[in-house]
């Protein structure tokens, strides 16, 4: 998804891979010829690797044996045709085809990953049961699901309700919405995010707040299986400060309190308001703004935060964690991990973009136990310890747990490993 200002500084992450079932670090294969000075570091960065002493340094390890942990992905849902993108793109179009013609920018660059189930409609239910399943059985518990609303003008939710709510596994798993409030740019592809044009702005009002919640509780919120924390159903904001930009301290707490007060009048009970990402600055005053809980969308990001070239994922693994800690300490309302699988969004933005190289699974199974750490102890009567990964599908970023032509099922072995243990 191209909505990114970071928490922040965010850090970038390096992998040339080994082979599909390699657990150790992969070789060096960065040569003279193929890493130039300009870019921040060549595949093959073994002194960056993620290993279990730079775990334990960065972490101190807790005893996890008695806490039930919630495990939710994020979903970026842009794998169908929806009608407004093929209006623009042609029919049938999907950013499938932005990944399908992206090509590797440096030896030992492998990407793009394609999917190994092929390229699949994922608003198809019978394809939505198949990731329903891949889910389920690897230790997620829920999909919290990119929602695209401006000002009435939806794309990309037929993933969610002609797939997913219509799949006959669906019980298996919890949902729940991120609005992704940002500016929808064309990055399809763009040589910058700043070059990138917007398609579709975002404009607020609460009036249009109370339209968004009226079509949630129509549509999504009465479903057994929607994602509730204490009780309360989960809804997600991606830019807080979007809307306090365009609204106001005062005029987002007046819609936020209307709709709080439209879901108690459907008979839904409470709503629980997520800070997702991007919180310009109002970390202190998030209690104060009605926002419930704070989370992050992807630690990495180095794209927006660094110039073009590569970093290694091992570094954006240390700085992750040291960001949890930072937002823990800022924020006024309880704050989850959230667990980055990788970052490249080259097929966006080619030589423009910033690389994570040297990513492995047992990498990101490390971060995976350095969130459980950092969630357990954090457990109160209001809410479980919850864990977020991103993400479930994000193609042309490459953080994906689905199966890839070049990883498989290993990063969905990882989750299991750590967290399937509790089914």
């Amino acid at each position: 998804m191209h909505r990114r200002t970071f928490l922040h500084s965010a850090v970038s992450a390096p992998f040339a891979a080994a082979a599909l079932s390699r657990q150790t670090p992969p070789a060096p294969s960065g040569t003279a010829e193929s890493c130039r000075a300009d870019v921040a570091v060549c595949p093959g960065d073994l002194d960056a690797y993620f290993t279990e002493e730079k775990l334990r340094a960065a972490i101190a390890p807790v005893d996890v044996s008695g806490v039930t942990f919630e495990v939710v992905a994020y979903n970026f849902p842009s794998w169908h045709p929806s009608p407004f993108m093929e209006e623009r793109f042609g029919k049938g179009w999907t950013e499938y085809e932005t990944l399908k013609a992206s090509r590797p920018l440096f030896a030992g660059h492998l990407f793009p990953r394609h999917p190994l189930w092929g390229y699949f409609n994922e608003a198809d239910p019978h394809w939505a049961e198949r990731e329903i399943d891949a889910a389920h059985r690897h230790g997620i518990d829920g999909w919290l699901i990119d929602w695209y609303w401006h000002d009435g003008t939806m794309f990309y939710h037929e993933q969610l309700e002609n797939g997913f709510l219509k799949a006959a596994n669906r019980s298996q798993l919890k949902f729940a919405l991120m609005w992704a409030n940002h500016h929808w740019k064309n990055v399809y592809p763009a040589t910058s995010p700043d070059a990138a044009a917007t398609m579709l702005p975002q404009r607020h009002s609460e009036v249009d707040c109370l339209r968004v919640i009226d079509y949630c509780i129509a549509h999504y919120f009465r479903e057994p299986n929607y994602w509730r924390i204490g009780n309360a159903l989960v809804f997600g904001l991606f830019d807080l400060s979007l809307i306090i930009e365009q609204l106001g301290a005062d005029g987002w707490k007046r819609a936020s309190d209307a709709m709080r007060a439209r879901v108690r009048a459907a008979g839904l009970g409470e709503l629980h308001f997520q800070a997702n990402h991007v919180y310009g600055g109002h970390e202190p005053r998030l209690k104060e703004l009605g926002i419930d809980s704070a989370t992050q969308y992807h630690t990495f990001g180095f794209t927006y935060s660094r110039p073009p070239g590569r970093s290694p994922w091992g570094e954006g693994a240390l700085m992750t964690i040291e960001g949890w800690k930072a937002a823990a300490v800022k924020v006024t309302v309880p704050f989850f991990p959230d667990c980055p699988v990788g970052w490249d969004d080259s097929p966006r933005f080619g030589t423009g973009a910033h690389v994570a190289v040297d990513r492995s699974p047992d990498q990101f199974e490390r971060l995976l136990r350095a969130a459980q750490y950092f969630a357990a102890p954090r457990v109160s009567p209001s809410h479980p310890a919850i864990v977020m990964l991103s993400a479930w599908n994000e193609w042309t970023e490459d953080h994906v747990l689905l199966p890839d032509t070049i990883w498989g099922y290993s990063y969905l072995e990882a989750v299991n490993r750590v967290f399937g243990r509790q089914r």
